[in-house]
């Protein structure tokens, strides 16, 4: 499976014009192509950041027009720039479907490409095993452009204090562990699940 990150850089004052955009129409849009596997939409009110994820069973299917339509007409009413990103589904859990409201983390890793076997066996062993140490897990995903190197792990939890127990364990991650499997020392971005959706058909 595949995976298109679209993150609107928008405003504060806009931000909600934004996300009702993509709930009220461009949903309908996305789910309704021919090899959609689901859209998940994240938000950052305070900082005016809408981070909208879409799935698919073939990386070419995410960037039809009518997409590219949607994508566009969301960074409008948000009043902002979209950023497009493409990565392969390497990791996926669900223990607990995550509720709106829940919180978000998107912690980006950078990986060497010539190491990514390597790499991502840290991400998986080493850092989302100490990440889930405490509880509240709901979801955990593992997206990657092998090409680049770029890693996104989606962390979902069931409220705020359960992901910064993660955050404070992600601090105490070894630097020197990181470097020896190729990997920059990660960062966290955070988010709060507006609606998530998954197809298996």
């Amino acid at each position: 499976m595949y995976a298109r990150v679209n993150t609107i850089f928008g405003s504060r004052a806009k931000v909600g014009s934004g996300v009702a955009r993509i709930e009220e129409s461009d949903r309908r849009a996305v789910e309704a192509v021919d090899g959609n596997r689901g859209l998940t939409t994240l938000v950052d009110r305070e900082g005016g950041v809408i981070v909208a994820v879409s799935y698919w069973d073939d990386p070419q299917r995410s960037s039809e027009v009518v997409l590219t339509r949607a994508r566009e007409s969301a960074a409008v009413a948000a009043g902002g720039e979209l950023v497009a990103e493409s990565f392969e589904v390497v990791g996926a859990e669900r223990p607990a479907v995550p509720a709106p409201g829940a919180a978000v983390r998107m912690t980006r890793v950078q990986l060497e490409p010539a190491r990514i076997d390597a790499g991502l066996a840290f991400v998986r062993d080493e850092l989302l095993h100490r990440m889930v140490a405490g509880s509240g897990l709901c979801s955990s995903e593992m997206l990657v452009d092998r090409e680049s190197g770029s890693l996104l792990l989606v962390t979902t939890w069931a409220d705020e204090d359960a992901a910064d127990r993660a955050d404070a364990l992600l601090e105490e991650l070894p630097t020197d562990a990181a470097v020896r499997a190729g990997t920059t020392v990660p960062r966290s971005e955070s988010y709060v699940l507006v609606r998530q959706s998954a197809r298996s058909d």
